[in-house]
């Protein structure tokens, strides 16, 4: 009698690998849970005040703001983001830019639209993936998409709000290989903003 063969080897595998886990060992895939798993890397997380008393977000513990010598090497453009939080090696970043224009919850589509049509007309390769509005305590708008770089291709999540009554625009970005590890991830950070009124 030959061997019994099964059909969904994955499956097994997967039963096998949850009967050897011990509690607490699971695997997360929100951070509010205070971790998240990138890549098998415990990667913890916690909220941080990003722009002082007025917004906290929760990132990645160990992102560090950028130098200003790594800022400019990696943004050379004199208009770059004023507050860049990065990882060790400096391959996956959260950038903020306060505004200065009045700006307020009910203009989100039309300046995500305008965004959208600038990026095309500066990066014509330019490819957006999705676009949405977040509706919640403060209405945050967000469309992500992919950009070319000198060694291979960026994953961008871009969102903009409105603090104070002036915009405020933000980014995420990783190298593209690493774009299905962090895509969700991202959103959940995005969606965790907290706006204090001043």
């Amino acid at each position: 009698m030959g061997s019994k063969k099964y059909g969904d080897e994955a499956f097994i595998h997967e039963m096998a690998k949850r009967a050897l886990q011990k509690p607490g060992d699971e695997l997360p895939s929100n951070i509010k849970n205070g971790y998240v798993v990138i890549k098998n890397r415990r990667i913890p997380f916690s909220e941080r005040e990003i722009v002082e008393g007025k917004l906290y977000m929760t990132i990645p513990t160990d992102f560090a703001l950028m130098t200003p010598e790594l800022a400019e090497l990696m943004y050379p453009n004199e208009n770059r983001p004023e507050i860049i939080f990065t990882n060790a090696n400096g391959s996956t970043n959260i950038t903020i830019t306060p505004g200065r224009d009045g700006f307020e919850n009910e203009g989100i589509e039309y300046a995500m639209g305008y965004l959208q049509e600038v990026l095309a007309e500066a990066i014509p390769t330019c490819e957006i993936i999705s676009s949405n509005v977040a509706e919640g305590e403060t209405r945050i708008g967000y469309f992500d998409y992919m950009s070319p770089a000198i060694d291979g291709d960026v994953y961008n999540l871009a969102f903009l709000f409105s603090l104070g009554g002036k915009s405020v625009l933000g980014t995420f970005n990783c190298r593209d290989f690493d774009m299905v590890q962090w895509q969700e991830t991202a959103r959940q950070m995005i969606n965790s903003m907290r706006v204090l009124s001043s």
